[in-house]
């Protein structure tokens, strides 16, 4: 599909380019921030427009095996493109090609990152090692010398995210959350001045931001948001503003929940919440409530750039705006249930919501019925992608949404709206997962994922002794044994669930992730059995997790 609109500007002022809308280039203030109100930052000089402040400490030599150069090829016309979603992929295929040219740590790290990628493209199932690819594994292992020695703090911010990115594409959910963290860190040391950074990398951490609170375990040791802060908008005048804004009312969403775990789930549940976390979630709901109001007022007048990935499934620049709109506006929800019920252990409270988790998933239906007869997988599509896509609020709204119609259809659409990996959200996982936990609460068996038959009506909901608090899983999969002989690939999972005299214990089980797979038990001799057993208690094992 040939890409729709102008060519993106990108020598406009500093403003503009932050918001990422085209700018008129008037000077020396131009039109655009006069009439909108904003203070017009001027323009960028033609040495922090080419990067060029950057100094290369070594020039690129060229390519060195056959193999590296059949990765930083498939990079530039495969992996680069796609791992950016339906969003602009400039990062990945211009930004980031533009330093491997000349900086060796980058360069390793696209090979490995290619690598992998490819690896993921042809089997997404069986989760891909760096020992496994003696080629990812050295170019991985020469980037991080690379690094020891850079003291250059804007291009180690950019390695990082590269780093993330390998990390992601293992599935290393504690390498991938510590990368994330040292990151952000030297965010808040160096702060956002550099003009590439600010416009670039600063994005990217605050969607980065969101790991640690969703699947990191030390809640001490959690990023410092204040970095990744940005004033809110006077208005939005694209889609980029809004999605700027949401991304750190997310981040600051999940910092809450992770706060509010002791007082959820923890041993402070009878506790009474302090004022500083109630003044915080005050905060948040003001800033969505803001949002709200400039997303209700904001006309599409900018155009959607098409993508790889937009022009692979063939969908127009009408459909991603509608699809944009959902996708924000289900996540705005979301923010606000999680933000709402931070503090709250009787899980019956989420029952209230019922109705709202119903438009939610009607919004993300009314999608696949006006997705083009183009838009189908195929076995080139994307296997694993770098943004967060609609996954977590699927399986969010199939935890929390006591319904079982409802439920179901939440855990129907993953597959649907979801990348097969969407960086550490893997859909097979988070499907089996929120299926085992609608046959916990409502004591069914689920043979087939989506019941032919309505089965609302015949099982009301659960009461709160039978509802599931909190989820955890293991990081990677692993092969067992049933007793009827069967290999089953799957992880350990975890339910947090309250037992008869108050308390919060985790029960695990070893979880198939296979779709509609027939309950098998796993043989004795294995570690973990399939029966519902209390493990130790929320205070003796935080949820990886969090929902």
């Amino acid at each position: 599909m040939a890409r729709k609109g102008s060519r993106k500007v990108r020598t406009g002022c500093l403003t503009c380019k932050i918001r990422k809308v085209k700018c008129d280039e008037g000077k020396p203030h131009c039109d655009r921030c006069v009439r909108t109100g904003r203070k017009c930052d001027g323009y960028a000089t033609p040495e922090e427009l080419g990067l060029v402040s950057v100094r290369p400490r070594q020039g690129f030599q060229g390519i060195e095996t056959v193999d590296e150069g059949r990765a930083l090829q498939f990079f530039c016309e495969i992996a680069g493109p796609f791992l950016s979603g339906a969003t602009d992929p400039y990062f990945w295929t211009r930004l980031v090609m533009q330093f491997s040219n000349f900086e060796p740590a980058v360069r390793q790290s696209v090979v490995a990152i290619s690598t992998l990628y490819e690896q993921v493209q042809a089997d997404p199932e069986p989760k891909v090692r760096l020992q496994d690819s003696r080629l990812a594994l050295r170019h991985y292992n020469a980037a991080i010398r690379e690094l020891k020695s850079m003291d250059n703090q804007p291009l180690v911010l950019l390695v990082c995210v590269l780093f993330i990115c390998i990390e992601f594409l293992q599935s290393n959910r504690e390498a991938a959350i510590e990368h994330c963290k040292h990151g952000i860190a030297i965010l808040e040391k160096i702060g956002p001045d550099v003009p590439w950074v600010k416009e670039y990398l600063v994005p990217v951490f605050r969607r980065l931001s969101v790991f640690p609170f969703f699947f990191g375990n030390d809640t001490t040791n959690f990023p410092n948001l204040v970095a990744l802060e940005s004033p809110s908008p006077a208005s939005f005048s694209s889609f980029s503003d809004a999605h700027s804004m949401m991304d750190g009312t997310f981040s600051r969403t999940l910092q809450l929940v992770r706060q509010g775990d002791p007082y959820r789930l923890g041993t402070s549940r009878h506790e009474a919440v302090p004022l500083q976390l109630c003044a915080k979630q005050k905060e948040i709901k003001a800033l969505l409530e803001q949002w709200q109001v400039l997303f209700d007022s904001f006309e599409e007048r900018s155009m959607l750039a098409a993508t790889p990935v937009t022009e692979h499934f063939q969908l127009g620049e009408d459909y991603m705006k509608k699809m944009s709109r959902v996708f924000l506006s289900v996540r705005h929800e979301v923010c606000r249930i999680w933000s709402e019920m931070a503090f709250t252990s009787d899980e019956t409270a989420y029952d209230v919501y019922i109705d709202n988790f119903r438009r939610l998933i009607k919004k993300c239906i009314s999608l696949i019925i006006t997705l083009p007869e183009g838009a189908k997988i195929t076995a080139t599509s994307p296997k694993f992608i770098f943004e967060t896509g609609f996954t977590p609020m699927l399986f969010f709204i199939a935890m929390k949404c006591r319904c079982l119609e409802t439920r179901l259809e939440a855990l129907r659409l993953m597959a649907v709206l979801g990348v097969p990996r969407e960086n550490l959200w893997e859909v097979s996982t988070m499907q089996a997962l929120g299926r085992r936990v609608v046959e916990i609460e409502h004591d069914i068996v689920l043979n087939d994922l989506y019941p032919p038959t309505d089965l609302s009506s015949a099982h009301p909901l659960p009461p709160d002794e039978m509802r599931v608090r909190d989820t955890w899983t293991e990081s990677q999969a692993s092969i067992k044994t049933t007793l009827r002989g069967h290999d089953i690939c799957g992880r350990l999972a975890g339910f947090f669930v309250r037992t008869d005299e108050g308390e919060i214990n985790l029960h695990t089980e070893f979880m198939d992730e296979r779709e509609g797979a027939p309950r098998e038990r796993i043989r004795p001799n294995n570690p973990y059995s399939a029966s519902m057993k209390p493990d130790t208690s929320w205070a003796q094992m935080e949820p990886s997790v969090v929902v």
